[in-house]
């Protein structure tokens, strides 16, 4: 009897428990589902269907059934949200993702990187961050992603990469980091990347590029530096990027490229520093670069081209020089590329620069004339060169206008007892106020264009003339020609002879 009441001692105990522990499990129930109701959204919610209007994030897929969406554009609202939310779980009800995108719509409302739910894509190739603030790309933020081919990071405010930020990431090949606020590239940002192609850094506020900062990128095609803040470059920015094909450094503050600064980049094929402020290029800046074809540096503030320039870049097909200050620009200028100039599809763009008229542009002419290039003839036809910034004429006059004499030379139209060309500035400009015509508004003309100049009217400065004259009479006469006294000398011999002839007459 007592082992009985035992027994029932014992089950009475067992099914007091068992209730307990049946009514913790639906209080932790009832407690979750307070939880979520009270977050918005429910941790087993496909993040493709979220119907709550609360939720901080709402994402569109291609394809709304759990497990099978490829693509997913993420809209995030209400800032606030953290890393612990339960909406980050949801993602695991889409686990191919291949494409992710996070747009963020209001300041301040994702300020991390949703690292945990990148890392649980294990099919992921493409990710797209925008209008975030990020702030700051923390070591290793980036890694160990081994599908990712592509990441886009636009207008998130980052102000520095980290060591290491991007790492041991082997599929990725294109990276874009456009339009932040990025103000140093640090060596080893960059490492363990195999297969990056494209780099973009464009529209941020790089003022300092370290030597090697890109040195591990060695099968690099592309770098965009394009709108920085970039001041100087040495031979060892670029140290590594021997197969890097296009170099991007329009819209930045440069002023002047040294020698060999480019020589590490073998195989370039475009260098665009378009919109800097170069004043100087070094004879040997561009010396290396023997596959480059596009070199385009419009708007600058070059004065000169160094003569040997072109030397090291003869494969050459697009020259742009389009506005800058250029006064002078010379056959052996453009010598080391002319044949290529002849080609149909070379172009050489000059038009925008302060070109002087001169015997020395007539090469222009004689190129526009071989060339095979439309687009060359075309480019031809706008370049201009200045006569003289002194010279004011009349519209009617322009048409009759042949340039004859040098810049100091002025035609004046009038009366006829006065001297068509005349060299005196002062009776020019005497004579040219006492001409009046109300019907005719006065215009200057210190711009013709090259191709509509007869190079035979072409000016030669007076050294050139000079020049050509000496070796001219140098080459037909004996120098004592030229000698004082020399004419005396002769009439004394032909009054010797004159003499000797009577002589032998008499005799």
């Amino acid at each position: 009897m007592e082992t009985v009441v035992q027994y029932l001692l014992l089950a009475l105990a067992l099914t007091s428990v068992q209730i307990s522990y049946t009514e913790s499990r639906l209080n932790e129930k009832r407690r979750d589902k307070t939880e979520r109701r009270f977050h918005g959204t429910q941790i087993k919610d496909n993040i493709c269907e979220i119907s709550d209007r609360e939720s901080k994030v709402h994402c569109y897929c291609e394809s709304t059934e759990v497990k099978t969406a490829t693509r997913a554009d993420c809209w995030v609202f209400n800032g606030g949200i953290d890393e612990t939310d339960p909406i980050w779980s949801s993602f695991s009800s889409q686990p191919h993702l291949e494409r992710l995108t996070f747009n963020v719509r209001s300041d301040g409302a994702l300020k991390f990187i949703p690292l945990q739910v990148i890392h649980r894509m294990k099919r992921l190739q493409k990710l797209y961050i925008h209008y975030a603030t990020l702030e700051k790309i923390e070591k290793r933020t980036f890694s160990n992603m081994s599908t990712v081919r592509e990441i886009t990071l636009m207008n998130n405010k980052i102000t520095a990469l980290d060591f290491s930020a991007f790492t041991n990431l082997p599929s990725l090949v294109n990276l874009t980091i456009k339009e932040n606020k990025v103000t140093e590239i640090q060596r080893d940002v960059f490492v363990d990347l195999p297969s990056l192609r494209y780099l973009d850094l464009s529209f941020n506020s790089i003022n300092l590029a370290h030597d090697g900062c890109f040195e591990h990128l060695t099968i690099l095609n592309d770098l965009i530096l394009e709108a920085n803040s970039i001041t100087i470059l040495t031979r060892d920015t670029f140290r590594g990027l021997a197969n890097l094909t296009r170099l991007d450094l329009r819209s930045n503050k440069l002023a002047m490229i040294g020698d060999l600064t480019f020589t590490e980049l073998w195989n370039l094929n475009e260098l665009l520093l378009d919109n800097n402020e170069l004043k100087f290029l070094s004879e040997r800046a561009f010396d290396g670069l023997v596959l480059l074809q596009k070199l385009s540096m419009t708007g600058n503030k070059l004065k000169a081209i160094n003569e040997g320039l072109l030397e090291g870049v003869r494969g050459l097909e697009l020259l742009d020089l389009r506005n800058n200050e250029i006064e002078y620009f010379t056959y052996e200028n453009v010598k080391p590329i002319i044949e290529n100039l002849k080609m149909k599809t070379s172009v050489l763009y000059l038009s925008g620069n302060k070109l002087s008229c001169d015997c020395r542009l007539s090469w222009i002419q004689m190129l526009k004339n071989e060339t095979k290039s439309e687009i060359l003839r075309a480019a031809l036809d706008d370049i201009t060169c200045v006569l003289d910034s002194k010279v004011d004429r009349t519209a009617n006059d322009v048409a009759d206008f042949e340039v004859k004499a040098p810049k100091s030379f002025y035609e004046v139209v009038t009366s006829s007892d006065v001297p068509q060309a005349i060299n005196d500035e002062a009776f020019y400009e005497e004579t040219n106020m006492a001409i009046k015509e109300p019907t005719v508004q006065p215009v200057v003309v210190n711009q013709v264009s090259i191709v509509d100049m007869p190079i035979e009217t072409l000016p030669c400065p007076s050294e050139l003339s000079q020049n050509r004259e000496d070796s001219l009479m140098l080459s037909s006469k004996d120098e004592s020609y030229w000698q004082p006294g020399s004419s005396c000398n002769i009439l004394s011999s032909l009054k010797l002879i004159l003499g000797l002839v009577l002589m032998c007459v008499v005799l």
